[in-house]
């Protein structure tokens, strides 16, 4: 799979944009500021239907009320024309997507059908925050493969803020209490599909990180992943989650009405990852931390690969300058498949590095002023 073109308008600092991309190498350079990482987000907004860094309005240009992105999208059997409209009427957005001319219900049907993995130096809060960040890594991942993931997110979010809001009320009033089953069972019902789809992911998610960051350290680190649940402590548990989530909501039912919210289920769940038996969050230094992250990044790839027959498209955000020569080269080459989409403030790292054809664009305030073609 690749991005064959992309059109921009009103789209952050760019008035408009058209242009035809390299299926390989595609390196983006210029100074700070000038809207290099604008072209990742409006590549990965095609992708999802959201902004990586900001609400939607917030993609419409300074002074103007609407915007589109659009994308040529070569799939394997097909191609898909992907356009994204934003337009805003003072504090209300209405975001409108198209796939192949025919406009979409819901921003979910885009799941899966673009596959796409996004780094950035962020990512090494993967592993330095808290388990908010790592479970949405994995949730997000989770997007490319298992599509309907996201609608179970988004129904467990909603039973979730009404069974919270339904136990502020009943510390006011008790009577409340008997309607609190029917949002148990829909928690539960949604929540133990969640937990069983991170599990699996994070199975075949920890074979392939395993290989893959023997390679970034040569030989010298294994990393292990796994799965911390407030709900099953064992592989026996996997078989009774729905039994063992419904009597700890129970169990727990008091102390949640007292606290206001639900203190058990997957959306406080996480992931531990660790370096040679070590927690890597506690032990781990920053060049350890970071090589985790690439290592979790890169495994998306084959795992793409793996479960849907594609090749994901990679956009790196200014991460070549984060890396020292070695792991630029190492990086590039487990691309040698992928279209990449490199934002940078220069091309140094190209001399160490043997690529295919390439283009390179110079951004300037929100404009092209130079394209080289290799």
């Amino acid at each position: 799979m690749y991005l064959k073109k992309l059109k921009l308008m009103n789209f952050r600092n760019y008035d408009t944009l058209d242009i035809e991309l390299d299926q390989h190498i595609n390196i983006f350079v210029g100074d700070n500021a000038q809207g290099k990482t604008n072209i990742l987000e409006s590549i990965y907004f095609l992708s999802r239907g959201k902004s990586f860094r900001n609400n939607n309005s917030d993609l419409i240009g300074w002074s103007h009320e609407n915007s589109f992105a659009e994308g040529v999208f070569i799939k394997k059997n097909y191609d898909e024309n992907i356009k994204i409209s934003i337009s805003k009427d003072d504090t209300i957005e209405n975001t409108a997507v198209f796939i192949n001319a025919k406009k979409i219900k819901a921003r979910s049907d885009l799941y899966g059908k673009i596959m796409m993995v996004n780094f950035t130096p962020e990512d090494l809060s993967i592993i330095k925050d808290g388990p908010e960040n790592r479970r949405k890594f994995i949730d997000n991942e989770l997007l490319n493969i298992k599509p309907v993931h996201g609608r179970l997110l988004k129904d467990y979010a909603r039973t979730l803020k009404q069974r919270n809001e339904l136990l502020k009320n009943i510390w006011k009033d008790p009577s409340l209490k008997s309607t609190i089953e029917i949002w148990n069972e829909q928690l539960i019902s949604y929540g133990k599909k969640i937990i069983v789809n991170r599990i699996i992911f994070l199975q075949k998610l920890n074979k392939i990180s395993r290989k893959i960051h023997k390679i970034l350290t040569d030989d010298q680190e294994e990393l292990k992943l796994y799965y911390i649940s407030n709900l099953i402590k064992n592989h026996e548990d996997m078989d009774n989650i729905e039994k063992i989530f419904k009597e700890s909501l129970e169990s727990s039912f008091d102390n949640d009405i007292k606290k206001g919210y639900t203190s058990i289920g997957p959306h406080l769940d996480d992931i531990k990852i660790n370096i040679n038996d070590f927690d890597s969050k506690v032990f781990g230094s920053q060049g350890q931390q970071r090589t985790c992250a690439l290592s979790l990044k890169l495994s998306q790839l084959e795992l793409i690969s793996e479960e849907t027959g594609e090749v994901a498209i990679v956009l790196l955000d200014d991460v070549m300058s984060e890396l020292d020569s070695s792991r630029q080269k190492r990086l590039i080459e487990f691309f040698r498949n992928s279209q990449v989409i490199i934002t940078c403030t220069d091309t140094n790292f190209l001399n160490s590095i043997q690529t295919e054809s390439k283009k390179i664009y110079t951004i300037y305030q929100g404009k092209i002023i130079n394209n080289e073609n290799n």
